[in-house]
């Protein structure tokens, strides 16, 4: 009988020592475990910085640079701005004034053509300097029938038929102080037309 409660009574004791025991073992099998794994988690893999080589932006190969234009500022924008929906070359076709290629170029921004401000207002003064209007020939008024005085100078059929008489009657004119004395025609349409007129 005593034998019997000794054993208990020591069961009793050594319980909580047990498991305290395991409790510690099982504590330090967890730290060996996982210790490797918190320290590489406190690690910072080092980082190699990679530096990208810059590029240079090229014209495309064999881009076309249309040497048929005469260098200048503006071509580059007159290119660049009307090669995206048609030749360039079509300006070459006709010259216009400046309001004639200001009236061309505001059709174009409204059919889509793509440029800022800067871009347009280079592209006119190019093309206002390089294509501008024919000029058209002076008219000879010593060789002249009265149609086209009445046609090129504005003049009225009568006025025309006056100076033909005239040059008739008097020989070539040589200068336009000789073609104003003229009777019957008004001097100052003859000044007005002066760029139109030549004497040979």
């Amino acid at each position: 009988m005593k034998l019997n409660t000794s054993i208990a009574a020591a069961e009793k004791w050594l319980r909580p020592v047990s498991v305290l025991a395991c409790t510690v073992a099982l504590s330090a099998a967890i730290t060996l475990t996982f210790a490797p794994t918190h320290a590489q988690s406190n690690t910072t893999p080092s980082t190699t910085s990679t530096t990208t080589p810059a590029t240079t932006a090229s014209a495309p190969a064999g881009q076309k640079t249309y040497p048929e234009f005469p260098d200048g500022p503006g071509k580059d924008e007159l290119i660049r701005v009307c090669s995206k929906c048609h030749s360039p070359d079509n300006v070459i076709a006709a010259g216009q004034s400046r309001a004639g290629w200001q009236d061309t170029l505001e059709d174009m921004a409204g059919r889509g053509a793509e440029g800022s401000d800067d871009d347009f207002n280079a592209i006119l003064n190019y093309l206002a300097k390089n294509y501008p209007a024919p000029t058209a020939p002076r008219l000879n008024v010593n060789a002249a029938t009265a149609a086209q005085l009445v046609a090129q100078l504005m003049l009225t059929q009568a006025e025309a038929d006056a100076i033909v008489q005239y040059r008739q009657a008097n020989g070539n004119f040589k200068s336009l102080d000789d073609l104003k004395k003229v009777p019957n025609v008004d001097a100052s349409k003859l000044a007005a037309a002066a760029a139109k007129i030549s004497f040979n």
